[in-house]
């Protein structure tokens, strides 16, 4: 099964391509605020570069959420698009599992942020001690002087909101809070193909007209 899989929920977005649990193809955009110029023209260069065409994509997932209005706007949009054009089905992934997701094997929790400005988190909570990351709290909006209160050890902290407000965090912890690399901090397409692949085998889809971003905040 070709997946394919768009991740515009944040600054650092990408596309992947995946088949049968493995990447066949990864494309980034390095330029914040590009994906109404770039996301499709992205698209047309990942499938040439992998050879494939759009005719074999299998299924579609995205990245739902929370993170930038206008660009998980567009991202949801052509994912939607895409999925109704092509028939094919349609998984959406919380923003904060697929980070979560990027951390190996984690033997603790996982924090996930995401820089909500204003200085303002999201904020999520994942165990993954069974076969899937199982939320420990609903997903939510903070100040970012409330957040160290509610994180304590064993956790592993990550997510660009950590990025954002490293310098704060790193004084403000508990210093056995283990902090993620940077390279883990963000999210990728490549890691929601296979939380995507997941869900397709238990059957857990969405239909494009039921499909919204999840913003944990209202839109401005």
């Amino acid at each position: 099964m070709l997946i394919l899989a768009v991740e515009t929920a944040t600054d650092r977005g990408s596309l992947a391509l995946a088949d049968a649990g493995r990447v066949v193809g990864e494309y980034a955009f390095t330029a914040p605020g590009s994906y109404l110029q770039h996301l499709l023209p992205g698209l047309e260069a990942l499938l040439a570069a992998a050879g494939r065409r759009l005719s074999e994509v299998d299924a579609l997932a995205v990245s739902q959420g929370p993170g930038n209005f206008t660009a998980l706007r567009i991202g949801l949009a052509t994912a939607k698009g895409l999925a109704w054009s092509l028939g094919v089905p349609l998984v959406a992934v919380s923003t904060l599992e697929v980070v979560a997701a990027q951390i190996p094997e984690p033997d603790r929790p996982v924090g996930v942020l995401i820089d909500a400005k204003r200085r303002e988190v999201y904020l999520g909570l994942y165990d993954f001690s069974e076969a899937r990351a199982q939320e420990l709290d609903d997903p939510r909006r903070l100040p970012l002087d409330a957040l160290p209160a509610r994180l304590s050890p064993p956790l592993i902290l990550t997510g660009p909101g950590l990025s954002a407000y490293e310098e704060f965090l790193r004084t403000s912890l508990d210093p056995e809070i283990q902090l993620a690399p940077l390279e883990m901090r963000h999210p990728q397409a490549s890691t929601l193909a296979r939380l995507a692949r997941d869900r397709l085998q238990a059957g857990i889809t969405v239909s494009p007209q039921d499909l919204s971003p999840t913003y944990l905040r209202p839109a401005l």
